[in-house]
């Protein structure tokens, strides 16, 4: 299978399916320091980027890069690499869209909140193989992503999203990668590598289900409830009168994390301590809330659920707060919304 670091003969083909916040922060950070990048996009985010290519303001600097960008796969070809970077809930509906662009060589690096549909892939165990429910419930995204050309993902990066083909972002980025099977191998070293010199902060995790974990608290103990009150992260992990229920939900988490066998690099003050650190940022659900889009329940909140059932292990403040979360996206957005591309 090609890696960024295999293919001297030639620039490498990096993909990106899905032009919203996240998948323009990368697109901008990598094509920023020359490498040829074929960003798949629609509508008015199409557009902008056609005409006026990405800008991402940084941490430290501002660049605005030209992208190729097209709503054709075909037109875009096979790719080397290929980063998803669409909503959990949008995958499945992608899937037909961006097939020309998979070839039996192609690694594809899924860029996406809360409980991948491939976590039991290529482990063992009694839990082995299954599917998760809540996020690939008829087994699409199984039967048309075969696990061993995927690489398992952990992304850390708050980015907003203020116009079509314009990002910010202003804490550092860092993207964890690892095989399914939880081996280090050329093919992951390479990536990380060439995403490095490329300007990407990436490391190589050899139990990717363990940052994995961080990911999904965090994704958990933040995007429903900033729904619900509205509050930045700041504001979640600092504020009176909702810390004590973050930290309770922190808690159940924590505890389901351990079920599954992760080790997790925090304890809850660390944990709180950076999150409120992030300062005024909003989550990708509450940008998606205000828009009035479908929300990420099933991925960031359903699919924690199912498996804390597999475990036995009781959430009660979780389900409360998915509960509410629910009703809050039935009766806000719109009864036939158009998916947006915000990540």
């Amino acid at each position: 299978m090609a890696t960024l670091s295999s293919m001297p003969d030639r620039p490498p083909r990096i993909g990106i399916a899905g032009a919203g916040a996240i998948g323009c922060a990368i697109a901008a950070t990598l094509a920023h320091t020359g490498l040829p990048i074929q960003l798949l996009a629609r509508g008015v985010t199409l557009e902008a980027i056609q005409r006026n290519g990405i800008q991402f303001t940084r941490a430290q600097d501002v660049i605005h890069v030209p992208v190729q960008a097209s709503s054709s796969a075909q037109e875009l070809g096979g790719q080397d690499i290929l980063f998803l970077c669409t909503k959990a809930h949008q995958l499945a509906q992608l899937l037909p869209a961006i097939k020309p662009m998979i070839t039996p060589q192609t690694c594809i690096i899924p860029l996406v909140n809360g409980v991948p549909w491939w976590y039991f892939q290529r482990i063992e165990g009694r839990l082995a193989g299954r599917a998760v429910n809540s996020v690939d419930p008829d087994g699409a995204l199984l039967r048309a992503l075969p696990s061993e050309q995927v690489l398992g993902s952990a992304v850390f990066m708050t980015v907003e999203r203020p116009a079509p083909g314009a990002v910010v972002s202003r804490n550092p980025l860092l993207l964890i990668l690892g095989e399914l099977d939880h081996t280090e191998t050329p093919r992951v070293q390479g990536i990380a590598a060439a995403l490095n010199a490329a300007g990407l902060p990436t490391r190589v995790s050899a139990s990717i289900r363990d940052p994995l974990w961080t990911k999904i608290i965090a994704n958990l103990t933040s995007n429903p409830m900033s729904v619900l009150t509205g509050a930045t992260l700041e504001a979640l992990f600092s504020d009176p009168r909702l810390l004590p229920i973050v930290r309770r939900q922190l808690h159940e988490a924590m505890t389901l994390s351990a079920a599954y066998g992760a080790r997790l690099e925090f304890d809850p003050t660390t944990f709180i301590a950076q999150a409120a650190a992030m300062g005024a940022v909003r989550t990708s659900m509450l940008q998606d809330s205000l828009q009035g889009l479908p929300l990420e329940l099933a991925a960031i909140g359903d699919a924690v659920l199912e498996l804390a059932h597999l475990q036995e292990i009781p959430m009660p403040v979780t389900e409360d707060i998915i509960a509410l979360a629910h009703y809050r996206d039935s009766t806000t957005h719109p009864p036939h919304p158009q998916h947006g591309d915000t990540k």
